[in-house]
């Protein structure tokens, strides 16, 4: 009788431990920082691309250039891949789309790429699938490709809000300030009670902080020059102006208060990363890191690096 109680008991306490862990990352993402970088070319940063895991499906936040390979090298299978979102159209940020999209129709994709976008999104899928008919028209002939799965799903975002609200998971789009460039978009994400940020391409924006207050991690862009390089550099000057500078990134997340805010879209011009973050940690004195490709991060109710 003893022995019964006791392996009912061991039993029970188990299944609690169990539900315990599940509940606790019933939201649980997981971030991977597939290219941190702009338009330079890097082999450190490739292009800017975001990959969010949540509830065991896999999204994709911009497609700069490299984006297949960090996949490849990040483990996850291109064929995975159902939802691409682009914050704009700048060419950074839609450089490796074409290579994602054909290379994970090549490797057996098993259902249509939706991509969701601004203005202008629809335009650019249909001119990538004129672009590359030869290409199609030889798969389809010599293999056993699906051709259903070829044709992008594009999607225009037309105003803020939801997005995609599915299986828990619920992504809003939200207009931030990268004048010239007209809509540019970020988006958070929340699944459960956890939810992650991200700016996009933007000047300091009272928006961005509206939408990204209570936000478990901000993945937020970056540009700072040396002071004397900025000084006799009006170009340079115009650049900075549509992005943001690391105080007015400490100022933002001091008043989103996230648990950690990372930097992505890395742009600096003879300045160093620490001091990038040394200007930031003026006006913030939370968790701020530079962001690096390949980064990982577990959002759940504690955040974990590596």
């Amino acid at each position: 009788m003893t022995l019964k109680l006791s392996l009912s008991l061991s039993i029970s306490l188990v299944l609690v431990v169990l539900f315990s862990i599940d509940t606790a990352r019933a939201g649980y993402m997981e971030v991977t920082l597939l290219g941190t970088g702009t338009p330079k070319p890097s082999i450190d940063r490739f292009g800017p691309s975001t990959l969010i895991e949540a509830n065991g499906r896999y999204f994709i936040f911009d497609s700069g250039r490299g984006v297949s390979i960090r996949l490849q090298q990040a483990g996850v299978a291109l064929s995975k891949i159902e939802n691409i979102f682009l914050t704009h159209l700048h060419s950074d940020h839609i450089s490796g789309l074409s290579d994602l999209w054909l290379t994970s129709w090549i490797w057996q994709r098993q259902h249509p790429l939706q991509l969701t976008g601004p203005v202008g999104t629809l335009a650019l899928s249909q001119h990538l699938e004129l672009a590359h008919q030869a290409d199609f028209s030889y798969r389809t002939k010599n293999t056993s490709l699906n051709s259903n799965f070829f044709p992008i799903l594009a999607k225009e975002i037309v105003s803020e809000g939801i997005i995609y609200q599915h299986n828990g998971i619920k992504i809003t789009a939200f207009l931030v300030n990268h004048y010239p460039v007209e809509p540019a978009y970020g988006y958070r994400i929340d699944s459960g009670e956890q939810s992650i940020v991200i700016s996009g391409d933007t000047s300091f924006s009272e928006n961005l902080i509206k939408h990204a207050k209570g936000a478990d991690l901000l993945i937020h862009e970056v540009a700072a020059a040396n002071s004397e390089l900025l000084a006799g550099n009006p170009r340079l000057q115009k650049v900075i102006s549509y992005h943001t500078t690391p105080k007015q990134a400490g100022k933002i997340f001091t008043a989103t208060e996230p648990k950690a805010a990372v930097f992505n879209h890395v742009l600096l011009f003879g300045i160093s990363e620490r001091a990038v973050l040394e200007a930031t940690r003026e006006s913030f004195n939370g968790d701020v890191r530079m962001g690096h490709d390949l980064m990982k991060i577990g959002v759940g109710n504690e955040l974990i690096f590596y």
